[in-house]
């Protein structure tokens, strides 16, 4: 959220005895346009001149407490300068809002951070920006009603505020209320159109109302607004993902990690990939994750799903236990652990495998094959073990590469595979040739 500036007040200095501090009043006034170094030099004078009025030098401390906080380092010293006003002026509203909004800015008591807030309202019942923050409070404890009434207040008062609207479309969205979410951070677009955030927000909306053309155009526009921020490619992801379009969406994850390395990032390509029935790179995915992240409970249910696919029941049943662990309201790896348990006693932990022979199964799951080229691999049990044995070499290379040499090798195989699906069928094409040359090329890779 942004930092709003301070009720405007200027200082009444009539009663000051020095020049120095008459003269310092041009610059510590609430908006002043002075540099902040210089602001906090020219309210300084002001705060320690005794002869001032407690009123002017609480003031002049707000000031000064605004522009600290505006400089790196300086939080400690401008919540110090707040109370120190409040000491002087207990009856100065801009000081327990400021106060409030810092606190909970440094992450500190949410409880003090509110009675701030409610006491600056209390001083100034017309303040939009205190009834704002203290909604940011209740949104962040999913106090829904209670931010909801706070921030119509906010609206009530300060129409025209962006800000305030998209606040409140978020806090509709976690509250189960898209119609509302989508509505609100129109306004808040309609009042600012440059907030790349409030597309983002819309689209989350869109997708839980499955008007995914909606989300995917407002994904979009937030990436065309800040393309330097790796959690809008992964929202377009998510929404290409949500529409099966499974190229394009790897395309955004991997456009977010090159911006910046998570644990979800890697997840959500691992699902794509797992769609695809690409499950050996899925795999790599769901791997490089846990490395990251070894408490991400939804990378260790993806990658139970995973194994579930590939016959692994032990390792299947013993990410359902570690995601369970990190997370024991999980429905999806409780159902999962109780599936694979009842399978493991039924079947043994793993698939029976024929003596001597190498496994015929394709890397994906051929229920779900779709494309000519998966259901001709499927038909045919040397093309199946082919693409096993690519999809097993790849994983190894790609689980003990650097990242650079594995970003390359993403690439490689990205491209094998587009290569191979427009091919197949083509006169000339032959796709056991194919197979093997890129398991011979994966192979020389891994010496």
């Amino acid at each position: 959220m942004r930092r709003a500036g301070l009720v405007g007040f200027g200082l009444a200095l009539a009663a000051a005895g020095s020049a120095a501090a008459a003269g310092a009043s041009v610059d510590c006034v609430s908006g002043s346009p002075a540099p902040l170094e210089r602001l906090i030099a020219a309210c300084s004078p002001i705060i320690d001149d005794t002869t001032a009025s407690r009123g002017d030098r609480a003031a002049a401390l707000v000031v000064r407490a605004d522009a600290r906080s505006r400089i790196s380092g300086g939080l400690s010293e401008a919540l110090a300068d707040l109370d120190r006003a409040i000491s002087l002026n207990g009856k100065n509203a801009a000081a327990y809002r400021l106060r409030g909004e810092l606190t909970r800015e440094a992450g500190g008591n949410l409880g003090e951070a509110e009675d701030d807030l409610t006491t600056a309202i209390k001083l100034d019942p017309q303040d939009a920006e205190s009834y704002e923050l203290r909604g940011v409070i209740y949104t962040s404890q999913r106090r829904i009603d209670r931010a909801i009434a706070d921030y119509d207040q906010a609206i009530q008062l300060k129409p025209d505020d962006a800000q305030a609207w998209s606040d409140r479309g978020v806090t509709y969205y976690l509250g189960g209320d898209n119609e509302k979410a989508v509505h609100d951070a129109g306004e808040a677009l309609r009042l600012d159109p440059n907030r790349p955030r409030t597309y983002t927000n819309r689209a989350a909306a869109y997708k839980k109302l499955g008007q995914l053309d909606k989300a995917l155009a407002d994904d979009s526009d937030a990436i065309r607004l800040d393309p330097n921020v790796a959690e809008y490619f992964d929202n377009r992801g998510l929404t290409y993902a949500a529409m099966k379009d499974y190229d394009k969406a790897i395309a955004d994850y991997d456009q977010a990690l090159k911006l910046e390395q998570r644990a979800n990032f890697f997840t959500n390509r691992g699902d794509s990939y797992q769609f695809k029935g690409e499950l050996g790179t899925a795999l790599s995915d769901y791997d490089s994750a846990l490395r990251l992240d070894p408490n991400f409970a939804l990378a260790y249910n993806n990658r139970a799903v995973l194994y579930k696919k590939m016959g692994e029941r032990a390792k299947a049943l013993a990410d359902y236990e570690s995601a369970l662990r990190l997370d024991p309201g999980n429905e999806n790896a409780a159902n999962g652990r109780r599936t694979m348990r009842a399978e493991i006693a039924r079947f043994g932990s793993e698939p029976p495998q024929p003596m001597h022979a190498p496994d015929t199964h394709p890397s994906f799951d051929c229920e779900t094959a779709r494309l000519p080229v998966e259901l001709a691999i499927c038909a045919d049990p040397q093309l199946g073990a082919l693409d096993r044995e690519i999809a097993e070499t790849y994983s190894r290379l790609i689980n003990n590469a650097s990242r650079r040499s594995a970003d390359a090798l993403r690439r490689a195989q990205r491209n094998f595979v587009a290569a191979r699906n427009a091919g197949f069928g083509k006169p000339g094409y032959d796709l056991h040739l194919a197979l093997q040359k890129r398991l011979d090329a994966l192979q020389s890779a891994a010496r």
